[in-house]
C-alpha cells in the first residue's frame, strides 16, 4: 500500500454532505451493512479511510467558518463562537480513533460515510 494517499481534490464539500446524508439514511433504515463496511476499513486502519476522515473534518470545519462569516480562530471571538459543529467534532474524533488504531462502534456511521468518500460503497 502506498505511503501517500491523495484524495484532497476528489473530496469536496458537496461530496461530504452526500456521504453524510447517505450515512444518516442508512442509520435510519438500520442498514448495518453500510456501517460494517466503514468499520472494517477503520479496524484495518485503511490509509484512504484515514485521509477521508481527516479531509471530511477539515471541510466541515471550513463550512462552519464560512457560515459564521469569520474564522473561529479570531482572538476576539467569544467561547461560543469558537466551538465547532457537532458533525465536525464527530468526524475529528472518528479520525483520531482510527489513527490511534482504536475505532469504536459508536462512530460506525461516520466510518461508513468516509467509506463512501473512499469509493468503497456507492
Amino acid at each position: 500500500m502506498p505511503a501517500h494517499v491523495e484524495l484532497a481534490d476528489f473530496i469536496t464539500p458537496a461530496f461530504v454532505e452526500h456521504a453524510y446524508r447517505r450515512s444518516k439514511q442508512a442509520s435510519e433504515k438500520h442498514n448495518q451493512h453500510f456501517a460494517a463496511c466503514g468499520m472494517r476499513a477503520a479496524k484495518a486502519r485503511d490509509p484512504k479511510l484515514i485521509k477521508a476522515l481527516e479531509r471530511g473534518a477539515e471541510i466541515l470545519d471550513k463550512m462552519t467558518e464560512d457560515q459564521y462569516g469569520r474564522t473561529m480562530r479570531d482572538p476576539s471571538a467569544t467561547h461560543g463562537e469558537t466551538k465547532g459543529t457537532t458533525e465536525a467534532g464527530l468526524w475529528r474524533e472518528a479520525y483520531r480513533m482510527v489513527d490511534e488504531g482504536t475505532p469504536i462502534p459508536q462512530l460506525q456511521w461516520i466510518y461508513g460515510a468516509a467509506a463512501v468518500l473512499c469509493g468503497y460503497q456507492s
